[in-house]
């Protein structure tokens, strides 16, 4: 079986689609499937996936924003120069890429998935709703009816599919991480930790991410031993009012604004920190969740995000992503006792150890595309 897999970025800054899907493509290929992963080349990468150690790997000279015409003969020329493949998996909405994909899947006949990434959901619709609408009208939906069945990576995407009426088979299967190596009998950095505790925020900077409501909760709860970080790139001009915010509630001296941080510095963030918080109103996975569960980190995050098993587990803290709401969870975290932290990160990161580690997704993913494929007995991920 050869799959193409098509992203329409794998520019890191831009966070999520970028970093899993490349993932999800070496995972795939270490359970032995033949795939090509289709991406443009970002225009403005902070870092690119440069890593990728098999052959097959395919980057495109264009960028996302290319015309669709101009995609419409690279991946023509690249169907006449390779072996045609039997399925192709798009990950991605809106951009002419995308449709370029979708034209190409429907022109060969070739079985479609389509992951919308988060893309169809409310507050993502709601996002420049007008311009939205009217792609809809005209290609978006068309496009989505094509294809052969989606992927979700939580229960909540596959609603909102569905809610938009489509009736194709849906595959439930989540993002993955890479468990690091943590010590449970001593500080997460190897030296003593200090009395002042660190709640850490990483991720793009933008409106979805609810980082004002987070700020208005510090400045109320004025926690004396602990410090917010607040890590990632700038996205849709936000920044400056997070940093403005800042200014206003006093917060200078108990908040940093760390930047974007990739690799080692990314790495030494989660090691450094002790509560994780993601205050978003709206994410399809948030995959930096199940990072910081990863590394250990108790997790605080809104009931907008797919993350009730922080409830379930008793790993973390999941509340309304409201004012009210973040306020209460944030008091809730800040005031429990060291101790009791580990234990909760202890069990968010076996939860990850059981549940989300690529091997294991990329053996239900190859499942799903031999029954789209094949048909048979229905996977029991697939709705």
């Amino acid at each position: 079986m050869k799959i193409l897999l098509a992203t329409p970025t794998v520019d890191q800054s831009v966070g999520g689609i970028a970093r899993s899907t490349p993932e999800l493509a070496l995972a795939l290929q270490r359970q032995g499937l033949s795939l090509t992963l289709l991406a443009p080349q970002p225009a403005h990468a902070v870092e690119t996936v440069t890593s990728l150690d098999c052959e097959s790997s395919f980057f495109s000279g264009l960028i996302a924003g290319a015309p669709q015409a101009a995609w419409k003969r690279e991946l023509n020329e690249f169907i006449l120069n390779s072996k045609k493949p039997e399925v192709i998996h798009l990950a991605g909405l809106w951009l002419p890429f995308s449709r370029a994909v979708v034209g190409l899947a429907k022109g060969e006949e070739i079985p479609l998935i389509l992951s919308p990434r988060g893309m169809l959901e409310p507050w993502a619709l709601n996002s420049k709703k007008w311009k939205k609408k009217l792609a809809w009208t005209l290609y978006q939906k068309r496009d989505l009816e094509k294809a052969t069945a989606f992927h979700a990576t939580a229960r909540s995407e596959a609603d909102s599919i569905r809610r938009l009426g489509f009736k194709q088979p849906i595959a439930i299967i989540p993002n993955g991480v890479h468990l690091p190596q943590i010590t449970t009998d001593q500080p997460k950095t190897g030296e003593p930790k200090t009395e002042e505790k660190t709640a850490l925020f990483l991720s793009r900077i933008n409106p979805k991410k609810g980082l004002p409501m987070l700020l208005d909760a510090w400045a109320k709860l004025a926690p004396a031993d602990w410090r917010l970080v607040i890590a990632g790139n700038d996205d849709s001009h936000h920044l400056p009012v997070v940093e403005r915010k800042v200014r206003e509630l006093g917060l200078g001296e108990r908040v940093e604004i760390a930047g974007p941080l990739f690799g080692a510095a990314k790495e030494a963030a989660y090691r450094h920190a002790d509560l994780f918080v993601l205050p978003s109103y709206s994410e399809n996975f948030g995959i930096v969740v199940a990072e910081a569960m990863g590394y250990g980190l108790p997790v605080l995050t809104t009931t907008g995000c797919p993350w009730q098993e922080l409830q379930t587990h008793n790993c973390g803290w999941w509340v309304e992503p409201t004012p009210a709401g973040i306020e209460r969870g944030l008091n809730e975290a800040l005031s429990t006792k060291n101790e009791a932290l580990s234990e909760m990160g202890l069990r968010g990161r076996k939860l990850v150890e059981e549940k989300y580690q690529w091997p294991g997704i990329a053996e239900r993913m190859l499942e799903f595309y031999e029954w789209v494929l094949h048909g048979g007995e229905r996977p029991d991920f697939v709705v």
